[in-house]
Formats: structure tokens, C-alpha cells, sequence
């Protein structure tokens, strides 16, 4: 299977595993962890069924498939999402996040007041509290549009459809570190000379940016740690971008199958179905999408739906030949 549609399944079925749990803390969790495909739960979902995290990125795909990167349609996609309900399991939304949900209110804003030639300059009015995982979650179909360009090119589109909900540059920094080890995970390197690479990338834009240092600080652990001896009391499954992106690593680091790398994102607690979302999608890069369990698999909500999407998506796009 391409590397597509195996990551959008990856990130969807582990969205799906997280949802019955979100906002269980993790002492809960402790107490009753989750070791198989549940439903029900917080938002008294069927099993299989994933939440905005998944639903964004499929419009994103959708988006793309189109053959374009255009923030107008993409922007609509996400405005769908909110009042119809657009690739939802069931056609009606149960999850949104708040500051997803005011961005896309802004967005609609926008299209009534004829102004969506602002849409590409969003990121210049971002604040220091549009740094939740809303753009990270749904990022990975933009691998799709940028695997075949070079790294110089990434950081604008990412950081212009990352814009739309979450335009801050830390936002940003995590969407480019985590699509770059998505990369050099495709191009087969081992996880940890993935993030090895994908952390060199990260720097030399960073330097390239001349951050203020204190906006290097938030980065440090992301940048420099050991992810498979960091402890699981160092990490949190929160909703904060950064925070999200290093529970998200910790759970691939510390596991060597899809299966535990999903089990140990949605045992952090808190964020659960968006932690799990996150790691999903490179774990399933990783290992095969026979590496999914199969019974989380044959529940997942429109799969046969997301594979047209993935495959749709692949093909739009040439096989890349940039490293």
C-alpha cells in the first residue's frame, strides 16, 4: 500500500482508539488502560469512529487531491467540517476544539465580508495562545503535496495552511519537525536517524528565522531529547502543540509496533484521540499497514473511503526523488 494511504489509516484508526477516553486522566487510565478498541465512552461513540483530528485531515486531502494548494477551498473544507458535519464517521461533528472552532468562524468571516485575499497573510497577527495541536493533527496530507519539493520550499505552505486555525511560529516548528520525520521515514531510515535528520532540517530553519532564544527554549526537548529514555512522567498528552508533538515521539520511541506505539499515546491520558492521531500516522509508516491490528482496522468508520481518499491523494502527486 503507499505511504499515503497507509498514514491516513495509521492516524485515523489510532484517532479512533483514543476517542472512547479523551479527557480520562492518566492516573485513570492506570487504573483501567486501554489494550484494545473500545466505543463509547466520553462522547458515546460506536467503535471505529474518529474524531475532527481525523476529519480535518481528510478535508485537507480532499483539498489537495484536487491538484492544488489553495487556501480558499481549504479554508471552505474546514468551514464544511464545523456546519455539516464534512467527513465525519456520521455526517454531524461530536468534537471540535475551541480555538479550531473561533478560527473557523474567522474564516467564515472572511468569505462574508469578501477578504480571503487575507487568508494567506493569517500567520502575521498569530498570538502566543494559537499554539494548540489543531494544525498539527491534521497536517499529514501535506506530505503528500510537499514530498517532492525541496526542504527550502516546505516551510510556506506549511505555515500558511497551519495558519488558518494555529499561525503561530511554534505551531509551525512542530508541523515542519513532524512531516520531515514522516519523510525521512518514507525514504527508509530507522525512527531514530528520521528524527535525527528531520532535527537538523528544523535547526537550520530556525537559525535561518533568528528566533528570539526564549522561543528556542520551548523547542529544547524537541530538539535535543532522547526520546526513548526520556521517563513517561516527563511527558504530557495536553492539547499544547509542543507538548503534543514530544508525548507523540515518546510513544513512537518507546515502542516497536504500531500497536503499543498507539496504546502508549492514548495511556498518557488528557488529549488522548489526538496524541494517538499524531503518532499513528508515522508508526503506521513505519511498521505496514498489516502492522494495524485487524479488528481495529475492520471497525474503522468510511474505510474503504479513506482508502479511495489515500490513493487519490498519492496519485496526484509524483513519486518523490528530493531527499
Amino acid at each position: 500500500m503507499n505511504p499515503i494511504t497507509t498514514a491516513l489509516l495509521g492516524l485515523s484508526v489510532a484517532d479512533a482508539i483514543g476517542v472512547p477516553v479523551e479527557f480520562q486522566t492518566r492516573s485513570e487510565l492506570d487504573k483501567n488502560p486501554v489494550t484494545d478498541i473500545r466505543g463509547y465512552g466520553t462522547y458515546y461513540q460506536p467503535p471505529g469512529y474518529f474524531s475532527d483530528d481525523s476529519s480535518l485531515a481528510f478535508g485537507l486531502a480532499e483539498s489537495l487531491a484536487t491538484g492544488s494548494f489553495d487556501l480558499v477551498d481549504q479554508s471552505k473544507r474546514l468551514i464544511n467540517y464545523k456546519h455539516h458535519g464534512y467527513w465525519t464517521p456520521n455526517d454531524e461533528i461530536f468534537d471540535i476544539g475551541m480555538t479550531t472552532s473561533r478560527a473557523i468562524d474567522h474564516l467564515g468571516n472572511l468569505f462574508r465580508n469578501n477578504k480571503t485575499s487575507e487568508l494567506s497573510t493569517l500567520h502575521q497577527s498569530a498570538k502566543e495562545s494559537d499554539n494548540g495541536n489543531g494544525a498539527l493533527m491534521r497536517i499529514f496530507p501535506l506530505y503528500a503535496y510537499l514530498r517532492d519539493k525541496p526542504v527550502a520550499e516546505w516551510i510556506a505552505p506549511i505555515w500558511q495552511h497551519s495558519a488558518l486555525t494555529h499561525g503561530h511560529i511554534r505551531s509551525v516548528c512542530c508541523c515542519f519537525l513532524y512531516l520531515r520525520f514522516c519523510h525521512h521515514i518514507v525514504t527508509a531510515e530507522k525512527k531514530e536517524k528520521a528524527l535525527e535528520l528531520a532535527r537538523r532540517e528544523l535547526l537550520d530553519f530556525l537559525m535561518a528565522a533568528n528566533l528570539p532564544l526564549e522561543e528556542l527554549d520551548t523547542l529544547a526537548t524537541l530538539i535535543k531529547a532522547d526520546f526513548a529514555r526520556v521517563a513517561r512522567t516527563q511527558v504530557r498528552g495536553s492539547g499544547y502543540v509542543v507538548q503534543s508533538l514530544e508525548a507523540a515521539l515518546w510513544s513512537i520511541f518507546n515502542a516497536d509496533n504500531y500497536r503499543d506505539t498507539v496504546l502508549n499515546a492514548v495511556n498518557l491520558g488528557e488529549d488522548t484521540d489526538t496524541t494517538a492521531c499524531i503518532a499513528g500516522a508515522p508508526a503506521a509508516l513505519l511498521y505496514g499497514v498489516e502492522s494495524i491490528p485487524a479488528n481495529w482496522l475492520e471497525a474503522l468508520a468510511r474505510r474503504e473511503e479513506i482508502i479511495d481518499l489515500g490513493d487519490r491523494l498519492n496519485a496526484t502527486y509524483p513519486t518523490p526523488n528530493v531527499r
